[in-house]
């Protein structure tokens, strides 16, 4: 794990230095597919901020914080950080035996029944092509924007379609060409 510690309009000391490196180095024993930390410490106008960024094996957490004091701006964020590393090992632990599929696209089973089939598109410009849903949509997951994002980046699969419970429509999570994810509300028709 590779941890990268920067100062932004202030020397930084070597104890906020390794209180900052011994704090992140604790962090590989919630999932061990952390490969680099990045944190940027910065004062503006008086308030210290914190940015702590963690990317890994399906992983990609940020977390900010300020305060008057740099250590309280970065233990804040520390907690923050912990606190999804937590639940991203939940939901990890939760789904052991995923294999991609995300649940709305299922083969469609039929021996002579109804297969139910669609084929949605984004409401906008985007990366994702038209997506195929073999479900009705009283079946799709319900999540959050923030939930389904988590439950995305747990599947590896290529995109998580959901109902968001945000604005009560079709959503799909997929990721960019640039590798982050994205979100985009879906249409029936183009």
């Amino acid at each position: 794990m590779n941890i990268e510690v920067s100062a932004r309009h202030f020397d930084l000391t070597e104890g906020l230095r390794q209180h900052v490196i011994d704090r992140l180095s604790g962090l590989d024993r919630f999932y061990d597919g952390i490969d680099d930390i990045h944190v940027i410490l910065e004062v503006t106008s008086g308030t210290n901020h914190s940015h702590i960024q963690m990317l890994g094996d399906r992983l990609n957490i940020n977390a900010r914080a300020k305060s008057h004091d740099m250590y309280a701006a970065f233990d804040e964020a520390h907690a923050n950080v912990e606190r999804q590393l937590r639940r991203f090992k939940e939901k990890i632990h939760r789904h052991p035996h995923r294999t991609g599929s995300n649940g709305a696209q299922r083969p469609a089973s039929g021996s002579g029944g109804t297969q139910f089939r669609r084929v949605l598109f984004p409401a906008e410009s985007s990366g994702l092509g038209s997506v195929s849903v073999d479900v009705p949509d009283s079946e799709l997951p319900r999540f959050t924007t923030s939930d389904a994002m988590l439950e995305f980046e747990v599947s590896g699969s290529d995109y998580l379609v959901f109902f968001n419970k945000e604005t009560d429509r079709l959503s799909a999570v997929y990721r960019t060409g640039s590798g982050q994810s994205q979100v985009v509300e879906l249409l029936a028709e183009k």
